[in-house]
């Protein structure tokens, strides 16, 4: 029965069902027992799935200390069974937490160990390839751009058309979008929400609707996905991103409007790029209004 709890909590994730998803990963530990022996199970370990899963989840529906807290549990795990896939495949997954909380150095350590177990061990191409582009992605954020965006399509290019190919395209917008290379970034976020129209939905859809660049149709289309799951991590960055151009529109009561109540739901991960930088746009959006009644 876990395995049948994996396999649904899986699909519905990446229809960008999260919370539902979440359901049949927490029932799978519950009936998990460290004991059990899987023998014959093809992929990695359906427990430990039960552990890293979550993790995703958690930074998606906005508990990020607690989405650490699962990483660290998920990844020990994997190390304690001792079983290369599972490691590499927690690994990958781990990397993308770190990437989603801006942390490039433990994305880097994470994405490089999933690459070096994937080599060694001969496993199969996809989490090299994930492993590559998440490495790409770091390298960029760390500020070499060049490198990294050449790992990054590699890894695109090597992962082909799996579940997880518009989460790699996100990645490679976001970088081309950091370096300035819009159209570049364009045409990644186009491959990407094709990908996601093909499922009928995808984790990281809100979030190419934001990439999709600053044209306010598309950032409102990302904010109601991310509501549409309660996605209230990426419902926070498509607030952002609307707020900055309600602010170039001098529209700054509308701006406070938007982000105040999305970044007063946040209780936890307030160490976090995403929530420092929504604190620091509330300022700047307040500051016109103290000053006029100062």
């Amino acid at each position: 029965m876990i395995t049948a709890h994996v396999a649904l909590g899986a699909v519905l994730f990446y229809q960008g069902k999260p919370e539902p998803a979440l359901v049949y990963f927490r029932r799978g530990l519950e009936m998990f027992d460290p004991n059990m022996q899987f023998p014959d199970w093809p992929g990695s370990h359906p427990g430990v799935q039960c552990q890293f899963w979550p993790m995703l989840i958690s930074w998606m529906l906005g508990y990020s200390d607690r989405s650490l807290q699962e990483l660290m549990a998920a990844v020990e795990s994997a190390e304690t069974l001792g079983h290369p896939l599972t490691l590499a495949q927690t690994l990958c997954y781990a990397t993308f937490v770190h990437i989603f909380r801006h942390e490039p150095l433990a994305a880097a350590d994470y994405a490089g160990r999933a690459s070096t177990i994937c080599e060694e061990q001969r496993i199969g191409p996809q989490y090299q390839a994930l492993a590559l582009g998440e490495r790409g992605w770091a390298l960029c954020a760390s500020g070499d751009s060049e490198k990294g965006q050449d790992q990054i399509a590699q890894g695109v290019e090597s992962y082909g058309r799996g579940v997880g190919q518009h989460i790699l395209l996100a990645l490679q917008a976001d970088a081309q979008s950091a370096i300035g290379k819009p159209e570049a970034a364009l045409a990644s976020v186009a491959a990407g929400l094709q990908a996601v129209e093909k499922m009928g939905g995808a984790p990281l859809e809100a979030e190419l609707w934001r990439l999709r660049g600053e044209a306010e149709i598309a950032i409102e289309k990302g904010i109601d996905v991310a509501r549409r799951q309660n996605a209230k991590s990426w419902e926070l960055r498509g607030a952002m991103s609307l707020a900055r151009l309600r602010r170039q529109q001098g529209r700054h009561q509308e701006a406070v409007a938007l982000l105040a109540p999305v970044y007063g739901w946040f209780t936890e991960g307030f160490d976090t790029a995403d929530l420092q930088e929504a604190k620091a746009l509330l300022d700047k959006l307040t500051e016109p209004a103290i000053a006029a009644e100062g």
